[in-house]
């Protein structure tokens, strides 16, 4: 099976880009089941010709695109290319109606999250390609809560994280992995993955489940299966 040609999109983010996205290029790549070009400058890159690509991955969190690179990013997406929202993407571009719709829960006012800690997290659809198989596990990270619905966007939750009031989040089961549609293009929403800049915690990323559903959340989006 040919590996998916992947390109990640980085190099803008409130948290620690220079190593979140070398870190997921490389996971990608040594899986065996990727090729991945990483781009620290997504605007040029999205506007080149991106039909070689059967993957976009975003871990960017930072200005505007240009016009012509949203109005390809949109064309490839709805055209049937996979996209991966990493983490703190989903905060990215207020009133990007079209991005907003791809992601359809974002962080937007009233979202929040509690303290870097670790916290138990459950697969609420074992049927799902990218859930198939996974068990409950325990992750550190930081735990976004009240992620808005944007647009009425149907989406699916794959897995939540419990919110413990103690640490400072809601009480209730949160979402942390999330599928959504955007015309042909599957989108796979990994909410989880923090890494502060200046903070070398990697705990996050070095969860093997962590990795398992990075891995095949980024497979089903651009091939709409998991082998396996």
């Amino acid at each position: 099976m040919s590996k998916i040609r992947t390109l990640l999109l980085t190099g803008a983010n409130n948290h620690d880009w220079a190593t979140s996205a070398p870190f997921c290029a490389a996971l990608l790549e040594q899986s065996g089941r990727f090729e991945v070009m990483l781009t620290e400058d997504p605007s040029s890159a999205l506007e080149g010709a991106l039909g070689d690509y059967e993957l976009l991955f975003s871990d960017y969190n930072g200005p505007a695109w240009t016009e012509a690179a949203q109005a390809n990013f949109e064309a490839a997406v709805r055209g049937g290319t996979g996209l991966v929202i990493l983490h703190a993407a989903d905060n990215a571009f207020p009133g990007w109606v079209e991005y907003e719709k791809m992601v359809a829960l974002l962080w937007r006012e009233g979202t929040g999250h509690g303290s870097f800690h670790e916290f138990p997290v459950s697969i609420v659809d074992g049927e799902h390609p990218v859930t198939r198989g996974m068990e409950d596990f325990h992750q550190w990270d930081e735990l976004y809560h009240r992620l808005v619905h944007m647009h009425e966007v149907p989406y699916q939750v794959l897995a939540t994280g419990y919110s413990d009031p103690a640490t400072g989040g809601t009480g209730n089961n949160e979402p942390v992995m999330v599928a959504t549609q955007y015309g042909e293009g599957r989108i796979f929403h990994m909410v989880l993955g923090h890494v502060w800049p200046g903070n070398p915690d990697l705990r996050a990323f070095e969860s093997p489940s962590f990795q398992q559903g990075l891995l095949r959340g980024c497979e089903w989006a651009a091939r709409g299966d998991v082998a396996g």
